[in-house]
């Protein structure tokens, strides 16, 4: 069979185990993937977690992998024209603990979404922030209140009730270069 071939046949296995009621066919179609999830965690790892990264959003509605969050942070460039994220992921959940706050709550966010989101926060609305607290500038507002604040903003948006916003949909050319599994 030529690779087309294959890509036609698992296409049409596909769409019949989808439109199946039969709990047997996807539990056939389920068996095969692990294997080959199985096998593909031992040539190809670094295909194995992205694919994982697509599955993830069975379990949350706003998900990033730690390589999705660095290409986005590649791409960002904030008013003061610096390029990158303000807070790295680590340093930012930190001080969210200090703070008080929730770094990952399930099904609404995981870490590296809430970060993504609160650096493109400050990205795109730091001298407002920083005008509603009464500061004349960005670099007047303490590091801990900037944070805090980005953080609300960052969890109103993960957590909205009427689901509008999607992380990965705001950031979808900007997470991969050439992922087959966008």
């Amino acid at each position: 069979m030529t690779s087309e071939q294959m890509i036609e046949r698992y296409e049409e296995l596909y769409e019949k185990m989808k439109d199946s009621k039969d709990v047997k066919n996807m539990k056939i179609f389920g068996k095969a993937a692990s294997y080959m999830f199985m096998e593909m965690t031992k040539v190809h790892p670094e295909i194995a977690e992205r694919w994982l990264t697509h599955l993830e959003p069975i379990c949350w509605k706003n998900y990033l992998s730690a390589t999705e969050a660095v290409n986005i942070g590649k791409t960002i460039i904030n008013q003061d024209g610096m390029q990158g994220f303000h807070w790295g992921h680590d340093a930012f959940v930190s001080a969210i603990k200090q703070l008080g706050g929730v770094p990952e709550e399930k099904p609404y966010y995981n870490s590296y979404a809430l970060c993504v989101t609160a650096n493109m926060i400050y990205s795109d609305m730091a001298h407002s922030i920083a005008e509603d607290m009464g500061y004349k500038t960005v670099a007047e507002v303490p590091n801990e209140k900037m944070a805090l604040s980005c953080y609300k903003k960052a969890v109103a948006y993960l957590k909205d009730k009427d689901e509008n916003f999607s992380i990965r949909n705001y950031f979808k050319h900007r997470m991969y270069d050439k992922d087959p599994l966008k």
